[in-house]
């Protein structure tokens, strides 16, 4: 989401940029104890980064040998190479090659990783890691690329250590377009927008000229009076649906039916195929 207009001197082209890099955002954000999730743009979809041969995909950290077809399936979908029914097919499948945290994040944000073939519950079955072998013939068997070298590092150990700043820009905890990140990134998105509408349509952030400033740090001082503002706002509306004085309590509801986040694709939602009753 772009920042919202100050007015008065003209940011840099590239504030929005700076703002974004690991070393003013991501990191800070982690140190404070948040665990962002966050959308991404179509050309930033697909293999986003590496480690120790790891493959990070729309954020999370996959086999090397995932299948090319489960590697592209978002960006497919957006460039109408398959269709919606196609990518939640093909993002199920990718589950199963994703990497598993053994263990909870150290004090410093380090994590350890399990490879999906090993372990005592593999997900996926791979000629590399022999156990995982005949546990469980519904299990995906990996097709190992041929190399004249040796299979990388993640593919030769059982687990692996992902330092906090590995992918860090990339990276979260909760794989893109399944059902539990469908169900926090939209509730949470859908709470800011209506927020900065709020504030849009009471406290007029976003005309510059109630505002009579130049400069980012005074526009900035007097946009947070302004939001406060917006908050006490909210608040004062909500204290006046409380019961009162024996009255009931009256809190009219505006709230639409949920959709289902099994349903949802980055095109919108798959047709509802329950059967009428």
């Amino acid at each position: 989401m772009a920042p919202p207009d100050l007015g008065g001197e003209a940011a840099p082209a590239d504030l929005e940029e700076l703002t974004a890099l690991p070393e003013t955002f991501h990191i800070p954000v982690r140190d404070l104890g948040y665990r962002p999730i966050w959308d991404y743009r179509i050309d930033q979809l697909g293999i986003q980064g590496s480690h120790a041969g790891a493959l990070l995909i729309d954020g999370t950290w996959y086999c090397p040998n995932l299948p090319q077809s489960l590697t592209t399936a978002t960006a497919d979908l957006l460039t109408k190479k398959i269709d919606r029914t196609t990518w939640r097919a093909r993002i199920d499948a990718r589950a199963s090659y994703r990497l598993r945290p053994k263990a909870a994040p150290d004090h410093r944000g380090a994590r350890r990783m399990l490879c999906p073939a090993a372990g005592t519950h593999p997900t996926v079955a791979c000629p590399v890691k022999r156990r995982s072998l005949g546990r469980d013939p519904h299990l995906p068997l990996v097709d190992v690329t041929p190399t004249p070298a040796r299979h990388p590092e993640v593919c030769r150990r059982e687990s692996l250590t992902f330092h906090r700043d590995i992918g860090i820009r990339y990276w979260q905890e909760l794989d893109h377009g399944l059902a539990p990140w469908v169900h926090h990134y939209f509730r949470l998105r859908n709470r800011v927008e209506h927020f900065n509408g709020y504030a849009k349509d009471h406290e007029a952030i976003e005309r510059s000229r109630t505002r009579r400033i130049r400069g980012i740090a005074p526009q900035s001082l007097l946009l947070s009076f302004q939001i406060a503002h917006a908050n006490h706002r909210k608040l004062a509306s909500w204290l006046d649906t409380l019961q009162t004085n024996g009255q009931p309590a009256r809190r009219p509801s505006n709230r639409h039916t949920l959709k289902h986040p099994h349903h949802w694709t980055p095109n919108g939602y798959l047709p509802d195929t329950t059967p009428e009753p």
